[in-house]
């Protein structure tokens, strides 16, 4: 952002930075992807691991010993 300021003479009053900073962001975001999965934000941000899209459980089913 300061190399574009300082290249163009006109961007020194807050008014024209806005304008400058609001068109980078509006060209930005022609490239951004949209985010899937957003009803799984909240467990994410809980500390949920993940594995493959799919919550992990702590505690793991115990394993049935088949060599009786």
């Amino acid at each position: 952002m300061r190399h574009r300021t300082t290249r163009t003479r006109n961007c020194v009053s807050r008014a024209t930075f806005l304008g400058l900073a609001f068109k980078l962001i509006e060209e930005a975001e022609k490239t951004w992807r949209r985010i899937r999965g957003a009803n799984q934000i909240e467990l994410l941000l809980k500390g949920i691991p993940f594995k493959d899209g799919e919550a992990v459980q702590d505690n793991p089913p115990p394993q049935q010993n088949l060599a009786a």
